[in-house]
């Protein structure tokens, strides 16, 4: 949000592409970032063709959809997973990948046994594959289509391209008749997955979205081993697939994990061969036993790296475009040629005249083979003419002079079009002025509640310190949600405490849920609560669509800088609340720019932060056995975690849409940091959602007494005590890459 304030106060002229880090989602986050100048939005990977092409007929940005390529577990843009397992930031593009590790789901704090062989690797999705959807995506509108290629290597980037290039080209020769060439796929598998998929566009795949056996590649299934020769260190394999020699091959044994080698001295029949066909028997080499029945995988396709390196040494021919070239001369006169493509023409003349020739003059076949030659430019002669009058003669170089200097001119000309002026810096971007701490706020630090069900909220109320209490959003807690009745009962017991009432938008608002968000808007409007808390960029656009309520940003959407903040500043903002991601320094650094000012702003000081929300949910993937719509819903019955190979275990929730909420294992607690950050004149927040109420009650009589007094050490000991479990500072003191 930053850089996109700065590139529209400094830069306007700059076209703006927003990552799927901005978590758009929905029609309204799409017009919202319309209205901000965006020409282009990349959508996030959990929606479905109806939801894109709803979308796109609802503004009129381009749009990107990722088609093929490795997916997050968790919504882009809103996981901390990385960041406080391994302090390595996934909204700031450093994901160290937590998700593709080895997770073990309890029930109740028992490991379920029917979980233990579908594999370990719960969170780890397949790879998305859309080629077969391509007609799907151009019918919805998409503008572009995004394949993942960081880290891959170039046999993987050039064949992915091509198959994807291919198929574009034929549902344009053909849409009626597109079909997916039956050798596309295999190739795809070939060069890297982790078993394809088509993800979310075509509906919520339940378990089949998951490789919960292999996180990394796993290749093409081509045969199993038949016999494996020790002493002659020599592998039979019974072929469904063909391969060939200098194939990457992996064999997943039944005893000692995975078998890697390069296919060498392949022999069918006995006979030396390069290539083994489907249906034969093959023999190699093989420096490692294997036991019959192992099943063999082609991770590396020597055919497709062959066909890579050929592109290179072609310098890309097709990508050359198709050009009309034609030439003028006569004795005494300059040669005169005229270049034209992709609708542009230059002309350039000779330096130098031409002359009478006495032997050899130039004939049109010459002209044609020195004026023609293009080699690795952008161009190749599609039409030739050469008028010549006399027997004119002129030096070879004279001739490739032209033709280079026709070549140059062309190329700037059609380049011309996308180039902009050079931008002039008005001012040098910094970090702003300093100012004495919270010189531009009034009155003093007080605590937030966050309550997830009445009974909770019933406490924040208890205790005086608290002077804003937000609910709403999803809910957690079987039998309860907030509807207009708890709402309206939630409005008015606050308003009658004489403390601010703050009602939460779910965080993800999908467009297929459109209906039902906007009508918890317009509730919202008749209820008049003190403003309306946002997670996204998509709830801003609707609460000014549907009220005229004030609003407060969650740290969902992430204030780091001064910059983010002035983004956010014309949104009738009532107050922000600070990313869990900043350190102590940061925080205190940012309170001293004389630029970052807010009515309020909020600092999350204790809680059980949410890791990740995803469309996929463990429980009931695994346990319910069901895509979200008809799963059993074990989770209202029974309390489910995950637990990691070191031991901690990670609290796993889910609200009313079926979305799965990871929790850290461990609560976050700045108590003994009150003392400091109540001089910042914060709103300082209580995340007690997923808190019983009397362990909620208890945490606000301690943060309350912390706030009034000097903090007591031991207090932080009673609330271990407590929760039954240690406490965090986060990224209080060693901040985050």
């Amino acid at each position: 949000m930053g850089a996109l304030y700065l590139i529209r106060k400094y830069w306007p002229s700059l076209p703006v592409h927003a990552s799927t880090q901005m978590t758009i989602h929905d029609s309204a986050g799409a017009r919202f970032l319309q209205k901000q100048g965006v020409e282009r939005v990349i959508l996030a990977r959990e929606l479905s063709y109806p939801e894109i092409k709803a979308i796109k007929q609802d503004c009129q940005v381009e749009l990107e959809v990722f088609v093929h390529g490795a997916l997050c577990v968790a919504y882009s843009g809103a996981c901390l997973f990385s960041s406080l397992i391994g302090g390595r930031s996934g909204n700031r593009g450093r994901c160290a990948q937590p998700c593709r590790l080895t997770y073990t789901l309890l029930q109740d704090g028992q490991e379920l046994a029917t979980v233990a062989t579908t594999g370990e690797h719960l969170l780890s999705p397949k790879d998305l594959c859309l080629l077969p959807s391509l007609p799907q995506l151009i019918e919805a509108g998409v503008s572009s289509l995004k394949i993942e290629g960081r880290m891959k290597s170039p046999e993987y980037v050039g064949t992915v391209i091509k198959n994807y290039r291919e198929a574009l080209d034929r549902f344009a020769e053909s849409p009626e008749r597109f079909a997916v060439e039956p050798g596309a796929l295999k190739e795809l598998e070939s060069v890297f997955n982790r078993g394809l998929c088509t993800g979310y566009f075509t509906g919520d795949l339940g378990p089949d979205l998951m490789s919960p056996v292999r996180p990394s590649n796993r290749g093409r299934f081509v045969g199993r081993v038949k016999e494996y020769d020790g002493k002659r260190r020599r592998v039979l394999v019974s072929l469904e697939e063909e391969i060939r020699e200098g194939d990457g091959l992996e064999i997943w044994v039944k005893v000692g994990g995975r078998v890697g080698t390069i296919v060498e001295d392949l022999r069918v029949g006995g006979e030396k061969r390069p290539v083994a066909s489907a249906g034969t028997e093959a023999r190699f080499s093989l420096p490692d036993r294997v036991r019959p029945g192992d099943r063999v995988f082609l991770t590396s396709s020597h055919r497709l790296q062959e066909e890579i390196e050929q592109m290179k040494r072609n310098d890309y021919p097709a990508a050359q475009q198709p050009c009309t070239l034609k030439v003028q001369i006569a004795p005494g006169q300059p040669l005169t040629l005229a270049l034209s493509a992709l609708g542009k023409t230059v002309t350039v003349t000779s330096p130098e005249r031409a002359t009478e020739a006495e032997k050899h003059p130039l004939t049109e076949e010459t002209l044609k083979k020195h004026l023609t030659r293009m080699g690795a430019t952008p161009f190749r002669v599609a039409e030739f003419t050469a008028v010549i009058e006399g027997r004119p003669i002129m030096p070879f170089s004279q001739l490739n002079q032209v033709r280079r200097e026709a070549v140059a001119l062309l190329e700037r000309e059609i380049l011309s079009e996308y180039h902009h002026q050079p931008l002039k810096i008005k001012t040098t971007v910094n970090g702003g002025e300093e100012t004495p701490h919270a010189q531009h706020r009034r009155g003093d630090s007080f605590l937030t509640v966050y309550a997830g069900t009445l009974d909770i909220l019933k406490q924040a109320l208890k205790g005086e310190a608290v002077q804003k209490v937000i609910f709403g959003g999803e809910s957690f807690v079987p039998g309860f949600s907030w509807n207009e009745k708890s709402l309206n009962e939630a409005v008015s017991l606050v308003r009658a405490r004489g403390v601010r009432a703050v009602i939460a938008l779910p965080r993800i608002t999908r467009e297929r849920e459109r209906k039902r968000n906007e009508d918890y808007l317009r509730l919202c409007q008749r209820l008049e609560p003190d403003g309306i808390l946002i997670a996204h960029l998509g709830s801003l656009q609707m609460v000014k669509d549907f009220t005229d309520l004030p609003v407060y940003t969650d740290h969902t959407l992430p204030i780091f800088n001064t910059y983010a903040l002035a983004f956010l500043r014309t949104a009738n903002l009532k107050g922000v609340t600070l990313s869990p991601e900043l350190s102590r320094k940061e925080l205190f650094a940012l309170f001293k720019q004389k630029e970052f000012q807010a009515p309020e702003v909020e600092l999350l000081v204790f809680g059980a932060l949410e890791l990740m929300v995803s469309q996929f949910c463990p429980i009931g993937a695994w346990v319910g056995n069901q895509p979200p719509r008809t799963c059993p819903r074990p989770c209202r019955q029974n309390r489910f975690s995950l637990r990691d190979r070191k031991g901690y275990v990670f609290p796993v929730m889910t609200d009313e849409f079926c979305r799965m909420h990871l929790l850290n294992s461990r609560c976050l607690s700045l108590y003994r940091e009150l003392g400091g950050l109540k001089e910042l004149k914060l709103s300082l927040r209580l995340e007690l959602r997923h808190q019983s109420p009397a362990v909620a009650g208890q945490i606000i009589a301690l943060f309350q007494e912390g706030l009034a007094m000097e903090v007591d050490q031991r207090h932080e000991s009673a609330l271990e005590v407590i929760l039954g479990q240690g406490l965090t500072r986060g990224h209080f003191y060693r901040g985050v890459e």
